[in-house]
């Protein structure tokens, strides 16, 4: 069973970066077929992510939400279905997958080499405000991710052309995702609170891993204050949106290079 896991997770892996190959090489030929080819690779590798989880959480017998690997595996998966529901919406473009895509394939090879443990879960762990806590960090990073792409495009456009969306829709684009990346930050941070309070017996402890989340959550509110305050449009918010991005990152995968944390993280 724990051998049919590895298999599912390496092939969502390999087609996630297939679904990246052919979404870049349609986008640049601008061939509707091949981007075609390019979401119903994503459908499948989403498809195979999911077997993964499930088998997962049979194996271990608890949710996939405790140790790095789950984190990352659940976290992934979690960002990919907010891109696959918005993109169904029609609220956001394939060539935004040029970015979610490729941090979430290796996002999910770092969760692998963190090593896959299948032990009980800790009492420590059994709260549904953990849960919580993990599906609002998800879903928060998801929206980020979407709007870091947009970001990315405002200050990379492609040449003139073709189906890509202008530069006023990736503004808005960018925009819409902060405000939803940003509501699902503020929920994290609170239902974490609530679980610390239950653990350790504090809302708030000054944890690196706490610390540098409210650094990402007040990045991000400085963004929705400079739009709509300061007039920061294209360049000087796509720039905010990507520094947001980056200091999430530090918060989920970086903060051990700054010292011990008591928080679990991927």
């Amino acid at each position: 069973m724990r051998g049919i896991e590895i298999v599912f997770l390496w092939g969502a892996v390999f087609l996630y970066a297939l679904t990246f190959a052919f979404g870049i090489t349609g986008t640049i030929w601008r061939k509707n077929v091949i981007e075609k080819i390019s979401d119903w690779l994503l459908g499948i590798a989403f498809l195979l992510h999911t077997v993964t989880g499930v088998l997962h959480w049979i194996n271990s017998g608890h949710p996939p939400v405790t140790d790095a690997y789950e984190l990352n595996l659940t976290g992934v998966w979690i960002t990919i279905l907010v891109y696959i529901i918005f993109r169904l919406l029609k609220k956001t473009d394939l060539v935004i997958g040029l970015v979610v895509v490729p941090i979430s394939f290796l996002t999910l090879g770092y969760g692998y080499i963190s090593g896959i443990q299948f032990d009980p879960m800790g009492p420590a762990f059994q709260s549904p405000w953990l849960i919580i806590h993990v599906i609002f960090a998800w879903l928060a990073f998801g929206s980020y991710a979407i709007s870091t792409g947009a970001a990315f495009f405002k200050l990379c456009p492609p040449k003139e052309g073709g189906r890509f969306p202008g530069s006023d829709d990736l503004d808005l684009m960018e925009y819409r995702f902060v405000v939803l990346g940003f509501i699902n930050h503020a929920v994290m941070i609170i239902s974490g609170a609530i679980w610390a309070k239950k653990l350790w017996g504090h809302y708030w402890n000054w944890d690196p891993l706490e610390t540098w989340s409210l650094i990402a959550f007040l990045v991000y509110a400085f963004y929705l204050h400079a739009r709509s305050f300061l007039n920061w449009r294209m360049k000087k918010s796509a720039l905010m949106a990507i520094a947001g991005i980056i200091v999430l990152a530090i918060s989920f995968w970086g903060v051990g290079l700054f010292g011990p944390t008591i928080h679990p993280g991927p």
